[in-house]
């Protein structure tokens, strides 16, 4: 059961808190390295990469009610 279900569920999402960090990053500190980092990681949702382990993880406080609009 566990194989069938990591073959069509994926390892991570697209997350609001995740958007925010990398949005944060690229526009108040011209680091663009965590858009590619989360780019690369969306590309392929169901592998395990080193380094993206934080990404499946559960959203921290601040990032649990935070909204982004379509328009963002």
């Amino acid at each position: 059961r566990q194989a069938a279900m990591a073959r069509v569920n994926p390892r991570v999402v697209l997350r609001n808190y995740l958007a925010e960090v990398a949005i944060r990053s690229a526009v108040f500190e011209g680091d663009f390295s965590e858009i590619d980092r989360l780019l690369a990681t969306l590309r392929d949702t169901f592998s395990e990469r080193a380094g993206t382990e934080a990404y499946g993880e559960p959203p921290p406080a601040w990032g649990r009610h935070l909204a982004v609009s379509c328009s963002s």
